[in-house]
């Protein structure tokens, strides 16, 4: 069994990380990072590609007739081709629900950030402002408190169920919307537009797919309360930039918290370098903390040896 890990240094941040599960199940090979005309060279002769954001597509996988097996760390699987991977009899596979405890704190992060506007106070005591002040405080922005206020979540996942627990002990109401039917008490699975409308603060934790991408265009942003907020750390494509742009400059969001763009490295996207709007942007780093990253890169030896073994653990195909 051939392995090649395309992006391993995507996992790894000065030596935290234990591989040791990879090299048991063949033969294997890490890669810090792989260009896009590197993947075929890369990946012939390979049983198994794991892959973290290196895409795959329908063109590698006609030039790697030998491969058995897309292991992907990561719940998207956006990068993969799934269509070309099961025409062919690949199996894909992901990792989902390693992110349920750090991505609803990155979630909630940035909620804090922009209910407080710490940001913003943070640059007035850097640029000197409150050590001019005459008074014992510097009192420029509206602030609000979590309490009482609503909580809306896109997508009710481990991650989406992760930040509901959070918003409950901030003592906030919660309302939900998924594309899919799910029993979890007390949350029912409300309309998209009815979350939308009811929300003092809206959370995205769904995966990009053909049905997500734009899902929160400009008619849906307009539906939001005045003064909302809107966090994202599922991904980019979800949300229209340029729509969400122009509600915050007309003031009818109050701010944004943003772990995704439509483009990652995002290079000149309108979005950056906006600190005269409420709006933090980190970048696609919610999933990173260390416990998470080990529970990926577990994960995916689970899941190569579930299917050496006949199993289809995590298989999308």
């Amino acid at each position: 069994m051939n392995i090649a890990f395309l992006d391993a240094g995507t996992m790894d941040l000065g030596g935290d990380m234990d591989f040791s599960g990879l090299p048991g199940l063949g033969t294997y090979t890490a890669y810090e990072a792989t260009a896009p005309e590197e993947v075929v060279t890369r990946g012939e002769g390979m049983d198994v590609l794991v892959v973290n954001k290196v895409r795959v597509g329908r063109r590698e996988m006609e030039a790697l007739p030998g491969l058995k097996h897309i292991a992907v760390i990561a719940a998207g699987v956006d990068n993969v081709d799934v269509a070309a991977a099961e025409e062919r009899g690949i199996r894909v596979t992901n990792v989902g629900g390693y992110g349920k405890y750090t991505v609803p704190q990155q979630a909630f992060a940035l909620i804090l950030a922009l209910a407080s506007r710490i940001v913003h106070y943070a640059d007035d005591v850097d640029r000197g402002d409150w050590q001019k002040s005459s008074s014992f405080t510097l009192l420029r922005y509206p602030t609000f408190e979590l309490a009482g206020k609503t909580l809306g979540i896109i997508g009710f996942g481990s991650i989406g169920r992760g930040a509901a627990e959070i918003a409950v002990g901030f003592r906030m109401g919660v309302r939900v919307y998924d594309r899919f039917p799910f029993e979890y008490p007390p949350y029912e699975n409300e309309p998209l537009e009815a979350v939308l409308k009811g929300a003092d603060v809206v959370t995205i934790h769904a995966p990009l797919t053909e049905e997500t991408r734009n899902l929160i265009g400009a008619d849906e942003l307009g539906m939001m309360k005045k003064g909302a907020l809107l966090v994202n750390t599922g991904r980019g494509g979800i949300v229209d930039e340029a729509a969400l742009l122009q509600s915050l400059e007309s003031g009818h969001l109050g701010g944004a918290g943003l772990d995704v763009l439509a483009q990652e490295p995002p290079g000149d996207n309108l979005l950056i370098n906006r600190r005269d709007l409420n709006l933090i942007i980190t970048p696609h780093s919610a999933w990173s903390a260390r416990e998470a990253r080990q529970r990926l890169i577990d994960g995916v030896v689970d899941n190569i040896r579930s299917w050496q073994a006949g199993g289809r653990r995590n298989a999308v195909v």
